[in-house]
Parts: structure tokens; sequence; C-alpha cells
């Protein structure tokens, strides 16, 4: 682990956040009054960094937490630094939405630095970077903790210096987090603050067993270090390599799937024989679904839906995998709805899906008919406008070409076998509430050519694949 100094902490800023520059960004210090935030609150002071000092009341420990609110706002009026801080309802936010107090904590503090960094970057049109003050003792532990739980290689390479919100989309916040003290141990820090003659405040309840990581934190490290007395380097250095590991895997994973992955009409899909090469593989696996927002503990079924009935299907909380005969496709939940005219003299429209091209023919003579689905042919006199393109719903019906009869939209889609991401994805072309082409599958029998027509439209889809 590194002596922490100024110099060390200039020299590590330097290698590890290049692209931050600390006279050109803006920094919110999440300070909660002990030694770790201080120790980082005087460094970037002494780097001559721009920052506001943030503290959260979680009014956890009574009075003692009103204690640290005014320690920080006293250290921040000495540092120069504006003071921001909110009082929290933890305990309620915790029973309200049944978690942890420890979770409960995290999701109420990093809303609201979402919020305070949101804000000032309107205001001011800086680029505000968080700064929390996590460092090596921390990442043993959160290893470690991970360890236990189970994990996989990923879970074993700690607590990131960055995290940037583009990094993870997935993410529930939009937060450009760094963490500057990574590299340091409590034991450095502690050092700075005393050669810097810093005062901070103790948390009494980081004394108490009530938490794993008090637990390792207090009890197990401690017991470790009678067997293995360097054991939290050791620790490190293990993390540092499995990063490395971590890159080979990553990089190998990504090659895979950019290789059997495919895109028509621009669904993920792939082909099950691909699928079954793998027969289970955690790690490639992982690497595909995870960008879908499915957990690690739904891998198993994950595995399993190749040899599902057709249509079968796992939901994530943004995505679906659905099994369709010799395919596994990746659909969104979202309901991308489609509402959108079309005016007459308008020749070409994009859409979601697909382009609209429009073709006016008026020598009926020369007409040549062409049956690709993608195209439809309409007596123009028949049409009103504007059109209108949109999803179709569940109550919609028509009179398909050929049958004298109407015929709900629904069962005409089910009888031609199509799978659920592209039933979805059809849209119908309307005149007034008529539906004039089921794009890309059928026209109306009302708006078909006949001897009559003296004027036809032509339009052609042409689909995003």
């Amino acid at each position: 682990m590194m002596l922490l100094d100024l110099e060390q902490f200039k020299s590590h800023w330097a290698t590890t956040f290049p692209g931050i520059n600390t006279h050109n960004s803006y920094f919110i210090i999440a300070v909660s009054g002990g030694v770790d935030s201080i120790v980082l609150a005087a460094l970037m002071q002494q780097i001559g960094a721009k920052c506001s000092i943030a503290h959260a009341n979680f009014q956890l420990r009574g009075d003692e937490s009103n204690r640290d609110e005014s320690f920080v706002q006293t250290f921040a009026t000495k540092m120069g630094m504006p003071f921001l801080t909110k009082r929290f309802d933890t305990l309620a936010f915790a029973e309200q939405y049944k978690m942890g107090i420890q979770q409960a904590a995290r999701e109420i503090r990093y809303a609201w630095f979402e919020t305070l960094i949101k804000d000032m970057g309107n205001q001011a049109n800086l680029n505000i970077v968080l700064l929390t003050a996590h460092h090596a003792d921390d990442q043993v532990e959160t290893v470690l903790m991970q360890f236990f739980r189970g994990t996989g290689l990923h879970g074993l390479t700690g607590i990131p210096a960055m995290r940037t919100h583009q990094q993870n989309p997935l993410a529930t916040d939009h937060i450009d987090l760094i963490r500057p003290l990574l590299p340091f141990s409590k034991a450095n820090i502690k050092d700075f603050a005393k050669l810097n003659g810093l005062a901070f405040v103790e948390d009494s309840s980081n004394l108490k067993n009530d938490y794993t990581r008090n637990l390792i934190r207090n009890q197990l490290i401690p017991q470790m270090e009678t067997i293995y007395p360097n054991v939290n380097q050791q620790i490190l250095d293990t993390i540092s390599r499995l990063k490395e590991a971590e890159d080979i895997v990553d990089a190998t994973v990504t090659a895979f799937w950019k290789k059997h992955i495919r895109f028509p009409k621009g669904i993920p899909t792939i082909d099950l024989s691909t699928w079954n090469q793998l027969k289970g593989n955690a790690t490639y696996l992982w690497g595909l679904v995870q960008a879908y927002g499915f957990k690690a503990t739904q891998l198993k079924e994950i595995h399993k839906i190749a040899g599902a009935a057709k249509g079968a299907y796992i939901t994530s909380a943004t995505h679906r995998l659905i099994k369709w005969d010799n395919e596994i496709q990746i659909v969104s939940n979202q309901e991308d709805k489609i509402y959108e005219t079309i005016s007459k003299d308008q020749g070409v429209l994009d859409t979601l899906f697909g382009k609209f091209q429009l073709e006016w023919i008026d020598n009926m003579e020369a007409l040549k008919l062409d049956t690709s689905a993608n195209m439809a042919f309409l007596d123009a006199d028949q049409l009103s406008w504007p059109l209108l393109n949109r999803s179709w719903v569940a109550t919609d019906y028509f009179y398909p070409l050929g049958l004298r009869k109407k015929k709900k939209l629904n069962h005409f889609l089910g009888s031609l076998k199509l799978s659920p991401a592209i039933k979805e994805m059809t849209t119908v072309l309307c005149s007034d509430s008529k539906i004039a082409w089921v794009v890309g599958q059928r026209i109306d029998e009302r708006f078909k050519i006949t001897p009559d027509t003296k004027r036809v439209l032509k339009i052609t889809f042409l689909s995003k694949s």
C-alpha cells in the first residue's frame, strides 16, 4: 500500500484519473466527519480544486448524528467550501421499501447526490464529479464480503477507482464517481490526519458488530492477521491480478458475442446451436445477459430456456429472453408505441422500426405491381389525409386482401406464426379510422386497386435489420 502525502496523492490522481482535470471540474465531496472523508477534503483543498462538502444526516444515532452534522459544517466553513446537508428518516425509508438499514442509507444518499449534481450542472454548466473516501481497508472488506456471499470474477475485483454512468448504463443513478483514496490504508490516512493536525469524529456504530462489514473489520481480519500478518496487502495484490484476468475474460466473451449475435429487425438474436455450445457456461451467459438487466441468480434458468417450449421466456426488469423456433431472442419490455402522421406531400418518413417511401403513379397502363411484402399499392382516391402510422392494438380489425369479411388483427397476426418480438413491432397504416395496410404483411381489401382506380399510391417500407 502507498504512503499518503500530498505528492503521492497528486501522482496517484494523474495516473488513475488522467481525464479529470482538477482545475476544470467541480467536485462534491461526501463527508461524514470521519477521518477518511476529512483527509480527502483536506487533500482536495491542498491541490487547489473547487469543491463543495455534502453531508447526509441519516438520523440513526440520535445526538451523535447531529453532532456529526455540526462538526462537518464547522469544518466546511474552516476550509472555505460550500456546505450542503440534508436530514433523512432512514428507518422509515427502510421500512417502507423493505430493505436493510445500510442499503436504505446508500439508496438515500446517492439519490440526493444525483440531485445535487444535476442541479449544480444545470446552473453552472460544469463537469460535476462526486468524491467518496473509500480506502484500501474498505477494498479488502468488500472483497471478503463478496467472496462469502458467493460471486463471480468481477465481484472479486472489488471497488473500482472510478465509475461513470456511461460505464454502467443499468445503474439506478447517473453519477460520475471517483475514489481517490482507494490505494491508501486506514493507517496511512490516520497518519496524514495527525501530521496535518486534522480533527475528526468517530462513529460509535463502527465499534459494534451489528453489520457484516463491522464483523469482518473488527473480528475476522484481526484473527486472520495472527496467521497471515500481511493479509490485507496479500488480498490487495490478488485483487490486482484478478483485475488483469477479468480484462482478458471480458475481451474473450465480448469477441464471442460479437461474432455470434445477430440483429434481424434490430432484435438481438442467438442461434440455438450457438447457445447449446456454451453448455451453461455462466461466464459467457453472464457476459451477454447482464447488459439486459438479468441477475446472476437467473443464470441456471436462462441456460435451461434452450430446452423449453416455443414461446417460453424469462423476464428481467427491462427485457425478456424468448425461446422461438431455433433461436433465442432478447426483447425489450418497453412498449415502443408508434404514432406518427404522414402528409400527402411527404416522400419519405423515418420511423423507429424503418423507413416509408411514397411514390405516386398516375399512368395506370404503365403500372407494374410487385407482390413483395414490404410494398403496398393503394387506390389513392380512397385515402384520407394525413395517413397515420401507429402501433396495433388488441381491438384493431381490418378486411385482409382477398377476404370479404373483417378479421381481428390479433388473430390475423397470430395466424402468421410471427415471433412475439416481430408481432410487437408490427404497425398499421391508417386512413381515418380504417386500416389501409398492416405494414409488411397485407393491405386492406377496401383500398385495393380496381379497374376504376385512376391513381395509385405505392408505399415501400424498408425495415431496419
